[in-house]
């Protein structure tokens, strides 16, 4: 560690020529980072008999000291009792965050020590700090925190240098590096980075009003469709980004000044990278969501019906599979967890259990470790494992998925539904008849000057798009008494749209409300599905009869 903070020569400690430490550039770590500040140490403790001894081993042992936890966390003076490395800091003092460690999660408090930008009084403090006992038998986690800058590539690296001491024995030493680009406007590109970025501020802006006029039109049933969940996470994320992005540029500019002014002083950037870390999990939802958005926009074409149907279908059945799945699957973590917990590490604990058998799902195992655990329960397990996971659920899984697309696929094959490729030609074809290139209409067929020619296919091709059934789509064309042989004008369309919008489509004849003649169409196609499944069966039985008059014949 000393070697690394304090970069006395080029290649080889051996080579005599040494660097002088008379520029910045020599006083870098590893030549290219710049250590901003100062290092410090910080460590936690729990206190002597935090736990109980046996009875029978009180003559031998007069000291317990437990795992470590907020209630079990030593807080008094110790050894020279003065001085920050002697008496314990709070984590609001500290201003630190708490660390999830191997072996539990520790606050942001304890005693610290910040070491110096030069190598012989670091030497004297480490030193100092080994002479007076500073590690006892209650320490449970030491951290080296320090923060170096990259001018080459233009990030900061919060560094955490973590060694963990169980009640066990030993020690467990793990590392957290954070490379954050704090300083974002730099370069000249970074400044079109900046435009975009008021650019989506005004979006989203827009974005909001948008939605805030869809929520005082639908009230509270605005929270109740798929779509506006969508539409709200992706703004929830989008305004922490921007708030974020603003925080972190004052933040650094601030911290940055009172560290050129003071460089023996400890750089807290740990916030900071922290923050970032959830500003790049909040940035990563807010586009996968946007992403989810555009199936909303594609969703008239035959491929995405397919699917969207096919799971709204088939969730009631998947529900009860997954009970199932999931009842199954904890029996067998639980059971891996006694049987291999004290010999597998990928089963010392339930949680972990559960996540090693879902990679061997995913065909991620190691038999041999199961074997060598135990000749006879570890090969038993995974066969049963494997028989009921691979060759049962799994079949199972497929076969609900498998048995709804075929359904949903034969009635959609029902219902000609135009795919995204006819859309767009039939758009382009559009376009180049209205320039004059096309011969849909006859010339006793030409419209009022000004008004666009609108035939009788284009109304029910229209109507087929919006899912009309062929029953509303006759009594649509009948009210409105549109002859199948002539063309509609801009005019007549514009009035039949305007009093569809105003009322709905419901015949005046029929004398019924929208939503009851909803209700009513649904009623209708309802039955007309429950005659088509009992035609199936009846025909069924048909061949099954002619099958057995055949037997006996």
């Amino acid at each position: 560690m000393m070697d690394s903070f304090f970069w006395d020569y080029w290649t080889d400690p051996k080579d005599k020529k040494t660097l002088t430490g008379e520029t910045e550039e020599e006083e870098n770590m590893l030549r290219e980072n710049k250590l901003l500040g100062i290092p410090r140490m910080r460590q936690i403790k729990v206190r002597s008999n935090s736990c109980e001894i046996n009875s029978q081993f009180r003559d031998s042992y007069t000291t317990c000291y437990d795992f470590y936890s907020k209630t079990a966390e030593d807080k008094e003076p110790f050894g020279l009792k003065q001085g920050t490395a002697w008496t314990y800091s709070s984590e609001s003092q500290l201003s630190a965050s708490s660390y999830i460690g191997h072996m539990g999660t520790y606050g942001g408090g304890g005693f610290y020590k910040d070491l110096s930008s030069d190598r012989n009084e670091t030497v004297g403090i480490l030193k100092e700090l080994k002479e007076n006992l500073w590690l006892t038998r209650g320490t449970r986690v030491v951290f080296v925190d320090f923060t170096v800058y990259n001018p080459n590539i233009n990030l900061f690296c919060v560094s955490k240098l973590t060694v963990e001491f169980p009640p066990t024995g030993g020690a467990l030493p793990t590392s957290s590096f954070k490379p954050v680009r704090l300083i974002r406007y730099h370069q000249s590109f970074d400044y079109f980075i900046l435009t975009c970025e008021f650019l989506f501020v005004f979006f989203i802006v827009y974005y909001t009003m948008e939605e805030l006029r869809e929520l005082i039109h639908f009230n509270f049933d605005y929270f109740f469709q798929f779509w506006n969940f969508i539409d709200v996470s992706i703004l929830s994320a989008s305004y922490f980004c921007i708030v974020y992005s603003i925080y972190s540029h004052i933040s650094v500019i601030n911290k940055l000044d009172k560290l050129l002014e003071t460089k023996d002083a400890y750089a807290d950037f740990d916030e900071l990278g922290s923050s970032q870390k959830s500003y790049n999990n909040v940035e990563a939802v807010a586009l996968f969501f946007a992403w989810i958005k555009v199936v909303k926009f594609v969703s008239f074409t035959k491929s995405t019906s397919e699917i969207s149907n096919t799971i709204s279908r088939c969730v009631s059945d998947l529900l009860g599979f997954v009970l199932m799945f999931f009842i199954l699957f904890t029996s067998f973590a639980i059971l891996s967890y006694l049987l291999f917990g004290c010999q597998i590490e990928r089963f010392n604990h339930p949680v972990v259990s559960f996540f090693s058998l879902i990679r061997t799902i995913m065909a991620e195992f190691d038999y041999d470790e199961l074997s060598r655990a135990s000749r006879l329960l570890g090969p038993i397990y995974f066969i049963f494992f494997i028989l009921i996971f691979y060759f049962v659920l799994t079949n199972m899984f497929l076969a609900i998925i498998c048995d709804t697309y075929s359904s949903v696929k034969s009635e959609i094959a029902v219902k000609k539904q135009r795919e995204l490729k006819d859309i767009i030609l039939g758009g382009f074809k559009k376009l180049m008849s209205r320039g004059g290139s096309g011969d849909e209409m006859t010339e006793d067929e030409v419209a009022p000057k000004g008004e666009t020619k609108i035939t009788f296919k284009d109304i029910r091709n229209t109507l087929v798009e919006n899912h009309f059934s062929e029953l509303e789509i006759a009594m649509f064309l009948s009210k409105y008494d549109i002859d199948p042989h002539h063309m509609v004008h801009e005019a007549e369309t514009q009035k039949l749209l305007d009093d569809y919008e105003r009322r709905g489509f419901v015949p005046v004849s029929v004398g019924l409300s929208s939503r009851e003649f909803r209700e009513l169409s649904d009623k209708v196609e309802a039955m007309e599905k429950s005659i088509a499944l009992a035609a199936k069966k009846v025909e069924a039985i048909l061949e099954q009869v002619e099958d057995l008059v055949n037997v006996i014949s």
